[in-house]
């Protein structure tokens, strides 16, 4: 043969080659803070305009019954990582900022386990972090970042005047919304990484939030004008919860709880408050929309699986209730605030403007992308099951079931029924027909028509904390939790004065073999 054949014959191969392994696809996973699926537009919304996250369900799959695992950020954030729930990671509530000063210095509540970041970064990815944390320590980028623009607050006070830590260096940042300013970064970002190689952005937003103070009374941002004379039908008018105005007169409920429930007070059928809630939506959706056309601009929206989340929503009066799930006692699981949004797009992949009703798991989440990315390593011990095929459209045997928990509460729901359990002595089991009672208004766990559901529905949730929950965490167990819960005293009741929660520095994960990129 020739030396000319052989060439062509090299060419040929080569070109085979460059065919059968394709260029990983990027990831930008969009996560925002607080945000319900109900008050955004393409979720049925007439008055909060979200017009870019309109678009985006457009393009891509929109999945209306995605469940947050928890009714707080921390935990969710924990899972949206590692594909663990709360019984598993050990988060179980929010970690408090005003405890920063006594945790160890590095200290992260997710160090030990195999995350997306950790797991992308070994096979050759580019990974950053833009935004919100809440995880532990801000000062350092956490395990499998490379790049790392944060602000030392999880729960934000306010949405400016932050101080922000990129990378190595810390500085103020004055006279621009926080939301804003994560949008920029990430802009930056996508203009400035190096395009030899794929990356995964994880862009966390720290709004809308819809807490106080943040979200209490008249809003700072361009956005809070425009809504000034909208009815806010589609906010809930109903009275004040009554079992958060008993713990108002109850002395054994925690300050911090107590001023929470004051300001709660203040935001109820409060047009300023409605207002602010709405325009801080609409500044989140305008940040969003900024991001998705730079990835435009430069070329990458094909090559790019793009996810758009949150981490769980909060009551903007459904139930009489603003805030989070934890401010009943005991904690509630209500699909008004664990209901989130979930779109996913990929041009030419996943079907433009399809509609998804299976219930996926927050749990679900970790484990799928790193399915759909190609990348072959398990989560175990995740419950999490991969919705890949899912996205397109392919045919699927999925299991409508979802897991949720809240410290004291634990629930399931399937495509009819919503059951929660509680921890002996802290209250009673609830049971709603999703069907046709899908505002959760009537409780129907007396119904003895419906005994024997309750029972099959009690059994399928003692089965699955039952085989993953680790004792370590399992607060159901006497085990502890990382950083805080809500209303520790309970716990001590239980279990003893002797029972606290944890901040251990524990060793971190590491892969036993880091493979070639």
């Amino acid at each position: 043969m020739t030396f000319k054949a052989l060439l062509g014959l090299a060419l040929v191969f080569s070109s085979a080659m460059s065919v059968a392994a394709p260029r990983p696809l990027n990831l930008l996973f969009i996560l925002t803070d607080n945000q319900p699926a109900s008050i955004l537009g393409v979720y049925g919304n007439p008055e909060v305009k979200t017009p870019n996250i309109d678009a985006l369900a457009r393009q891509g799959m929109r999945f209306t019954q995605a469940m947050a695992v928890n009714g707080m950020c921390s935990p969710t954030r924990a899972t949206l990582m590692t594909g663990l729930i709360p019984s598993q990671h050990g988060v179980h509530n929010w970690l408090d900022d005003s405890k920063l000063s006594e945790w160890p210095a590095d200290w992260s509540a997710i160090t030990e386990f195999r995350t997306l970041a950790i797991t992308l970064a070994n096979r050759g990815y580019q990974t950053a972090l833009i935004g919100k944390w809440h995880l532990g320590q801000p000062w350092r980028p956490a395990a499998g970042y490379q790049h790392w623009v944060t602000f030392a607050d999880g729960h934000t006070v306010d949405f400016w005047n932050n101080e922000i830590i990129e990378n190595d260096r810390q500085y103020p940042l004055e006279g621009l919304h926080t939301v804003d300013f994560f949008a920029q970064k990430a802009i930056e970002y996508l203009e400035q990484r190096n395009e030899a190689e794929p990356f995964y952005l994880q862009l966390n937003f720290n709004g809308p939030y819809l807490n106080p103070p943040s979200n209490l009374g008249p809003a700072k941002n361009r956005y809070y004008d425009d809504y000034l004379s909208t009815p806010f039908s589609s906010f809930p008018r109903v009275a004040f919860n009554d079992n958060v105005a008993r713990q108002l007169t109850n002395p054994e409920t925690p300050p911090f709880l107590m001023e929470k429930h004051l300001q709660a007070i203040a935001m109820h059928n409060d047009a300023a408050t409605m207002a602010n809630v709405a325009s801080q939506n609409t500044l989140v959706d305008d940040a969003i929309g900024r991001v998705l056309a730079a990835l435009e601009a430069k070329g990458m929206a094909e090559s790019t699986l793009v996810v758009f989340s949150s981490d769980q929503g909060n009551f903007y009066g459904q139930h009489g209730l603003w805030q989070h799930t934890v401010v009943t006692s005991p904690a509630n699981l209500y699909e008004a605030a664990l209901n989130i949004p979930l779109i996913v797009r990929h041009p030419g992949e996943v079907p433009e403007g399809s509609v998804n009703n299976h219930l996926i798991g927050q749990y679900d989440i970790p484990v799928t992308l790193l399915d759909y990315l190609g990348i072959q390593v398990s989560l175990e011990p995740s419950p999490g099951r991969s919705f890949s095929g899912l996205l397109r459209n392919e045919p699927s045997d999925w299991d409508d079931v979802v897991f949720y928990e809240q410290e004291e509460s634990r629930g399931i729901r399937t495509s009819q029924y919503a059951y929660w359990e509680r921890l002996e002595g802290t209250g009673e089991p609830e049971l709603y027909d999703m069907l046709r009672d899908p505002k959760q208004l009537k409780n129907l766990i007396d119904d003895p028509e419906l005994e024997a559901v309750a029972l099959e529905l009690n059994n399928k949730l003692t089965d699955f904390f039952a085989r993953y929950s680790d004792p370590k965490y399992d607060l159901w167990q006497g085990g502890t939790a990382k950083g805080s819960v809500i209303r520790p005293k309970v716990f001590k009741n239980l279990y003893g004065d002797d029972w606290n929660t944890s901040t251990q520095m524990l060793p971190p994960f590491r892969e036993a073999v880091q493979p070639n990129p």
